[in-house]
C-alpha cells in the first residue's frame, strides 16, 4: 500500500440567506434552488462559516441561513484512481468554530464536476443527500478535523477519477429538521491557509511490484488477464 496527500484543487461556499415574516426552512432555504452569497477561494487565507444553519427573529420577521462548503479534487496521479483502499479528509477549524454543530460530507456535482473553476449561485442545490461520504459527526473542533471517508466516496473516486464533496450542517440540513427560533450552528473553516491546508489523503494498492520472466514491473500491466493492483502473489510468492 501507498500513500499521497492532495490539496482540493477548488474550494468554495455558498450560503442561502432568507428574509420574511415567516421563514420556511425547507422550501425556502434548504431546498432553494441558488445562493444568494458565493464565494470561489483562491491565494489568500480566509475564515468563514463551512456550514451553518440559522435561524433568527429580525426586525422585520426572521432570518435563515445555510450555508454549505463545495470541494473538488481530480489531482489523483497515474495509478491510484482504481485502487483507492482508504482514505480522509482532513479541514482546518477556526476559532470562532461551534464544537456541537453536527456536519457531514456528501456528493455533489458542483463545479459541473471539474469542467468549472469557480462556484455558481445554482451550485448551492447540487448535492444528493442520498449519497453520504462519511458518518454523521457531532462536533467540529479547531485545528484539523480528520473525515474518514466510507465505500461510497472510496467507490465513486475509483469510477469517476475524482472526489467531488459538500460540507454540510448534520441536524437541521442534511436531517431536514426544522430548527427553532434561535438556532445557530456552524463550524467554520480557514480555506486556502498555506500552513494547515484542507487534505485529501488517499491509501491505494500499488499490486504486484516484483519483475517477472525478467519483465519489469513498471511494463506488467496485468498477468493472465488479471491487472496487477489485485495481483497479491504470483505462483505462490508474494
Amino acid at each position: 500500500m501507498a500513500t499521497t496527500t492532495l490539496n482540493p484543487l477548488l474550494e468554495g461556499q455558498a450560503e442561502k440567506v432568507t428574509n420574511g415574516t415567516i421563514v420556511q426552512w425547507t422550501s425556502q432555504v434548504r431546498n432553494a434552488s441558488s445562493a444568494d452569497f458565493i464565494a470561489t477561494y483562491g491565494n489568500s487565507t480566509t475564515n468563514t462559516s463551512a456550514f451553518r444553519a440559522y435561524l433568527q427573529l429580525t426586525r422585520g420577521g426572521a432570518q435563515g441561513r445555510c450555508s454549505r462548503t463545495f470541494l473538488f479534487w481530480n489531482n489523483f496521479g497515474t495509478g491510484v484512481a482504481g485502487n483507492i483502499t482508504a482514505a480522509q479528509v482532513k479541514i482546518p477549524g477556526s476559532t470562532s468554530t461551534n464544537s456541537l454543530a453536527d456536519n457531514i460530507l456528501i456528493e455533489s456535482t458542483a463545479w459541473n464536476d471539474g469542467a468549472d473553476t469557480t462556484l455558481d449561485a445554482g451550485d448551492y442545490s447540487l448535492i444528493d443527500y442520498s449519497n453520504a461520504y462519511c458518518t454523521l459527526r457531532t462536533s467540529w473542533g479547531i485545528g484539523y478535523n480528520t473525515i474518514t471517508l466510507n465505500s461510497n466516496a472510496i467507490s465513486d473516486m475509483n469510477t469517476n477519477g475524482y472526489l467531488n464533496t459538500a460540507l454540510i450542517e448534520g441536524q437541521y440540513d442534511y436531517g431536514n429538521t426544522n430548527p427553532s427560533t434561535g438556532t445557530q450552528m456552524a463550524g467554520t473553516v480557514q480555506f486556502q491557509n498555506s500552513t494547515s491546508p484542507i487534505e485529501l489523503i488517499l491509501t491505494y494498492s500499488t499490486g504486484y511490484s516484483h519483475d517477472i520472466n525478467g519483465v519489469s514491473s513498471g511494463n506488467i500491466v496485468s498477468v493472465n488477464g488479471v491487472v496487477t493492483a489485485d495481483i497479491v502473489s504470483f505462483n505462490g510468492v508474494s
